[in-house]
């Protein structure tokens, strides 16, 4: 899914789930916010690995754990990937 149809879908299941909550229809909610959760950009998703990755990295420096460092650099570097993939 491209950025564009991402966030198409994302504003549409916001749009959606405010509506079910205005009119006290539940189910429209709950479809609303899943839509929304699906067109959630991927660029978000990549933030959250570099973090994790990042974390990662120094504790396992901080610890003298060479191979938990090495899973926080290659974490961060999917991160980053995911990020520079879904920034345009």
């Amino acid at each position: 899914m491209d950025k564009l149809n991402a966030n198409v879908k994302s504003a549409s299941g916001a749009i959606k789930e405010n509506v079910g909550s205005a009119f006290g229809n539940e189910q429209m909610q709950a479809e609303g916010k899943a839509t929304r959760a699906e067109g959630m950009p991927r660029y978000a998703q990549g933030a959250g690995e570099k973090l994790k990755g990042s974390v990662k990295d120094t504790v396992g420096s901080a610890v003298g754990n060479e191979q938990m460092e090495a899973e926080g650099k290659a974490g961060r570097a999917k991160g980053d990937a995911r990020m520079s993939a879904n920034s345009n």
